[in-house]
């Protein structure tokens, strides 16, 4: 007998498994974690395929299976081959994705933890409320295999997931919840082990290799029977999986930007197809395919229309400033002046106050006054952001720099034009660096704390701010998208958004949508608790459709526009996407590769059932390498694309969160 073995590595360009003949005293079986010789070492890795068929070529014999070892069940399997297939991804990048480094690395494994059940008691914070039980109900006696909770801010999304994960415990049964950010991991931690009075295991990328392989144990062993993980605990051992919860679906982290290029919600469809179990989705601003799958009766709509009336004050009252008229009135600050006014009367009442910006970084670029010369990232050939402070290794040094934020080039900030020799040469935009320093201009005795990348990079970096936060250690907190989503600040009853419009000049079709989702989740911070709330969104689009919906917290209004864009332009959920992306260090090169791949799909395309486009990317040159991008657009844009023979070393993103 002879086995297919699949290893974490890449073995060929024709072949993607190693056959090595199985020992008539090793019981083998598909998903196996086995030790096989490769090249004069012990490697491990999967058994793929078993056969009887003797091949034409000498074979080496599987060393051992290895002992307490996660073993891939035949489901697994499965997904690994269709994922491979789906995404464009080869299998040993794929791989990857179940079997973590410790298990390829590690000479002994952790021994296996035995089953164990710890028990627990379910003790929650409030009782459901009537909008909430009726949303419950429906999740339990629906046939369908995804239900989406439609809840608005604040109303109480939390407490159903804790009953959901109560009535699968009381089935010894485990319960994954995903979050789209490590930063939600800490609250949600909290929530989870105060409710159920045991500890969750944690999935997610800042887990040293130790902690991940006892985790994973934990989750083989049926140890753990709550899970909480970004969107690769996906892929644990789960030894009896009962529901898989997905809290702010709507986040762009569930998109994988990596080999393979998944998207967690398609993913755990199918697992949950395999396994026949229910998924519960859960957001303020769903996706609209996401939506229009509920709205068209594909998955369960349950809503939640109203904050929960023990909480709080109800949703906050918005307000929008048009910043072309703080221009006409002499006021050239960052602050309008109904912000600032309403700022230094919050905190003057002893309450906490976020000022949102979806940015980092002090600026947004060095600009000539005299000629226009902008200072640019020579191997990318986008403008570099100015800081005042940065970060390196986990220390803040405090000096003027220039750095690209696609491949970290730092640079020296000019004080004369390189150009024209000006003396007229400074930063110009707005970041979180330059809110601080402006809020501290406004008056010293304001205590600021900043979350963005910058300030969270160092592990529980994010959850040593959020923490200090909620004991009143500051009263501002400067973020970005990571403070938007999900977070319970009971002191915080005032939201700046700083710029709400920066994300519409992005040419891509899901502009509009993540504007909206954006607003729409770091509003909902303010007020979540008795006193009343307030937003002041910022902006110089006072009338675009998705800031009008954002300030009125209408998602309905929203999502009917937006769906008729959608529907007239021939975008998702109409048509599926493929995007993809051809580099090279020649630009003329790059531009006849895209166009040859784009004339082969053409021919291919006979029956005109997909439509075809070729264009730069909106970074055009990065890391030296020039970029172009092909777009299909169709029913089975996928089918199209395999039978092309032009993709080598194509980057392929099958259901793309951006065109551009």
């Amino acid at each position: 007998m002879f086995a297919e073995v699949l290893l974490p590595q890449k073995v060929g360009e024709k072949r993607e498994t190693l056959t090595y003949e199985v020992p008539e005293n090793l019981k083998a079986e598909i998903g196996q974690i086995v030790e096989v010789p490769l090249r004069n070492r012990l490697t491990k890795g999967v058994i793929f395929r078993i056969s009887n068929e003797i091949p034409p070529y000498k074979t080496k014999p599987i060393g051992k299976i290895v002992e307490n070892a996660p073993h891939l069940r035949l489901w697994q399997m499965e997904l690994l081959e269709w994922l491979s297939g789906y995404y464009f991804a080869p299998l040993f990048k794929t791989l990857k994705l179940f079997l973590p480094v410790a298990f390829v690395k590690k000479k002994k494994l952790i021994a296996d933890i035995p089953a164990d059940l710890t028990a627990y008691s379910f003790n929650p914070k409030h009782t459901l409320n009537a909008q909430q039980k009726t949303a419950l109900d429906k999740f339990e006696q629906t046939e369908k295999t995804v239900s989406l909770l439609h809840g608005i801010t604040g109303s109480g999304k939390t407490e159903i997931y804790m009953h959901i994960t109560n009535k699968y415990l009381l089935q010894n049964k485990q319960v994954l919840l995903l979050v789209p950010e490590i930063s939600l991991t800490p609250q949600t931690l909290t929530h989870f082990s105060g409710h159920f009075g045991q500890q969750a295991a944690v999935i997610h990328s800042q887990l040293t290799t130790k902690q991940k392989q006892k985790a994973w144990m934990q989750i083989h062993s049926g140890e753990a029977k709550i899970i909480i993980g970004s969107r690769s605990a996906l892929f644990a051992p789960f030894l009896d999986l009962g529901c898989i919860i997905l809290d702010e679906e709507h986040d762009g982290s569930y998109k994988q930007d990596q080999s393979p290029r998944y998207n967690t919600m398609f993913v755990a469809e199918k697992i949950a197809a395999k396994l026949g179990i229910k998924i519960l989705a859960g957001s303020a601003t769903p996706t609209i395919e996401t939506y229009h799958k509920a709205k068209s009766g594909e998955y369960e709509l349950l809503e939640l229309a109203d904050r929960a009336p023990t909480d709080s004050a109800g949703l906050p009252d918005t307000r929008i400033v048009d910043l072309r008229e703080e221009i006409k009135k002499k006021n050239f600050s960052i602050f309008s002046d109904l912000l600032r006014d309403r700022m230094e009367q919050r905190l003057g009442a002893g309450e906490q106050v976020i000022m949102f910006l979806n940015r980092r970084g002090a600026a947004s670029a060095v600009i000539c006054r005299e000629c226009g010369y902008i200072s640019k990232c020579e191997p990318c050939g986008v403008p570099m952001t100015y800081h005042n402070r940065y970060t390196v290794e986990n220390s803040v040094y405090h000096a003027e720099k220039l750095i690209c934020h696609h491949c970290g080039r730092i640079e020296k900030v000019p004080h004369l034009c390189p150009n024209c020799q000006s003396a007229f040469i400074r930063y110009i935009g707005v970041g979180t660096q330059r809110i601080e320093d402006e809020i501290n201009k406004i008056d010293p005795n304001i205590r600021t704390l900043r979350a963005d990348r910058d300030t969270t990079g160092k592990k529980d970096a994010f959850k040593t701010i959020y923490e200090a936060f909620l004991k009143r250690e500051a009263d501002v907190l400067i973020g970005t998208q990571m403070i938007a989503f999900g977070l319970h600040m009971p002191g915080v009853n005032l939201v700046g958004i700083v710029l709400a419009d920066m994300g519409l000049m992005i040419p891509n079709f899901r502009s509009a949508e993540k504007t909206f989702q954006i607003i729409t989740q770091v509003a909902g911070r303010a007020g979540r608790e008795k006193v009343s709330g307030e937003v002041i969104i910022q902006t110089y689009l006072p009338d675009h459709y998705a800031i009008r919906y954002a300030a009125a917290h209408d998602y309905s209004g929203f999502y009917e526009e937006e769906i008729k864009i959608r529907k007239s332009l021939g975008y998702p959920p109409f048509n599926k996407l493929i995007k993809v992306t051809l580099a090279d260090i020649s630009n003329k090169k790059c531009q006849d590769n895209a166009m040859d791949l784009f004339n082969e799909l053409k021919d291919l395309n006979k029956e005109e059932t997909h439509s075809l486009t070729y264009y730069p990317a909106l970074i055009p040159k990065l890391k030296n390498r020039y970029r172009w991008h092909v777009l299909i657009s169709g029913p089975e844009p996928e089918n199209l694309l395999k039978k092309s023979l032009k993709l080598q070393g194509a980057i392929i993103d099958v259901d793309p969160l951006s065109t551009v």
